[in-house]
């Protein structure tokens, strides 16, 4: 028999039958909770009581969020077993291999049943759930909103442009001409969506790439973001300064829906003092002081910051590529260079090579205090959009490397800006240590200072937006009435 769900912190005070309660529901992958959480912190902070939905395994994830803020409440689900996954795989996308992420999104749905359950037993007792939050990839919980006869709203923790682009492809489903040739540069338009972006067959989300018509995972995962379009709201972790051409005017498919930016969610967690990425203190506190004095020493905007996120492990040649051109670009750095399963570790001799101008981080890295700190002035970053929006929040100019997911429509997004150098592009690339080494070493001279400039400024415009009066401020109020609104 499942094990019922076990609330945690349930009892924040009595939510009356005619108060709002939002269940936040978040896909367990860092780069989708983290933003979904500091949402969950801004909502607690302004008077709303929420719960978050999460599996037992990825319970711990939430402690800095109920430190944060102790009216949260969580609701704990069994992990679900499915024949889609093998057993004892692991509850989160950090320890999957990637050939299991489609199965896995589609197996989380069998939480909606027991979910479902929960939301029940809570109208018993006069906590009832009045409005559902959750993640795009999580979209089984729009039908049980529906059920429930609540509003949904969809989370994207990616940009506006790239939620728009994901719906238009589950919905109107593009193929490639020349399937015969394997043609990966065929270009894919996307007529109604502003600007009229097009891009080649590659750059599109893997997800919809390995869509096959029938097939039980392709078709669950397009029933999810279909199920999506039904959302009473859309909320993106982006701004209005960035993604002002996607957002001044209703996006093709979401036209009938309100879509509301409210990042750089990390920077308005932390003008409010509620901050649930993580922790502060202990050994993250000593980390982040002990690369603080490291960095105190080189002029402002002179180093450039190294890191590929938590997802994607660089294979022995690329990790080669980026030593060497680190190293003949004679630019001061700071790499995270985690070992990750698969991944390379840091050419020998390269630390010792570098030691008076690099500093290798390994383990957990401040990228936050780091890329705010006044001597980094780039980032060569995958174009993962949490780090992105911290880059920008930081006014920090970027090395543009996009894999995969979002990450190159992001880096269209940066160009568009002005604010990114791209240096490389795919997962399975190996960039020529000599052109990259070039590209730094430019960066940081006087060819990087008007790209740096704009990031500058586009840091101040993200200050701006999660400011009292600001866009993003605005939207956030916004959301929060919406979700203030119970009908008895």
């Amino acid at each position: 028999m499942a094990t019922p769900p076990q609330n945690k912190r349930a009892t924040n005070g009595r939510c009356g039958a005619a108060e709002p309660h939002v269940l936040l529901v978040p896909y367990p992958a860092q780069g989708h909770m983290l933003p979904l959480l500091d949402l969950a912190a801004l909502l607690a902070a302004r008077g709303l009581t929420v719960t978050v939905a999460v599996t037992s395994g990825n319970a711990p994830l939430l402690d800095p969020l109920l430190a944060a803020c102790p009216s949260v409440a969580t609701v704990t689900l069994p992990f679900p077993t499915s024949p889609l996954l093998p057993a004892g795989c692991g509850e989160n996308t950090r320890d999957l291999p990637p050939h299991l992420f489609r199965p896995f999104m589609v197996s989380l749905a069998v939480l909606r049943a027991p979910l479902l359950a929960w939301c029940h037993a809570q109208s018993q007792h006069d906590r009832r759930v009045t409005a559902v939050v959750s993640d795009f990839f999580t979209g089984w919980t729009q039908p049980l909103a529906a059920e429930l006869a609540v509003p949904h709203v969809t989370f994207s923790p990616s940009p506006a442009l790239h939620l728009a682009m994901s719906h238009a492809l589950w919905r109107h489903l593009p193929t490639r001409r020349r399937v015969e040739d394997a043609d990966e540069e065929e270009a894919v338009a996307f007529p109604e969506i502003p600007g009229a972006p097009t891009f080649p067959w590659r750059q599109l989300s893997w997800l919809f790439r390995e869509y096959v018509a029938g097939d039980e995972v392709s078709e669950a995962i397009r029933q999810m973001f279909l199920w999506n379009l039904g959302s009473d709201c859309f909320v993106v972790n982006s701004f209005a300064d960035l993604e002002a051409a996607y957002l001044d005017r209703p996006l093709p498919d979401l036209s009938s829906r309100r879509v509301l930016a409210v990042g750089p969610l990390s920077a308005a967690a932390a003008v409010g003092g509620t901050t649930a990425a993580g922790e502060r203190g202990g050994k993250h506190a000593v980390a982040a002081a002990s690369v603080a004095a490291w960095l105190d020493p080189f002029p402002d905007g002179s180093v450039v910051y190294v890191s590929f996120g938590s997802q994607h492990a660089l294979s022995p040649p690329q990790a080669a590529s980026v030593a060497d051109a680190l190293a003949r670009s004679s630019a001061a750095f700071v790499w995270a260079a985690a070992a990750r399963p698969g991944g390379a570790a840091v050419p020998e001799g390269f630390e010792a090579a570098t030691a008076s101008r690099g500093m290798v981080v390994r383990g957990w890295a401040p990228q936050v205090e780091i890329l705010r700190h006044r001597a980094v002035g780039w980032f060569l970053t995958h174009c993962g959009w949490n780090s992105v929006l911290e880059a920008a929040a930081a006014g920090v100019a970027m090395l543009a490397w996009p894999m995969g997911a979002d990450q190159f429509t992001v880096a269209r997004i940066l160009a568009e800006a002005g604010v990114a150098v791209p240096v490389a592009e795919g997962a399975d690339a190996v960039p020529d240590a000599g052109r990259l080494a070039a590209a730094i070493a430019a960066a940081v001279g006087k060819e990087g200072e008007p790209v740096r400039e704009r990031a500058a400024a586009l840091g101040r415009k993200a200050a701006a937006a999660v400011a009292e009066g600001g866009s993003s401020r605005r939207d956030l109020d916004e959301l929060v009435r919406m979700l203030k609104k119970v009908d008895v």
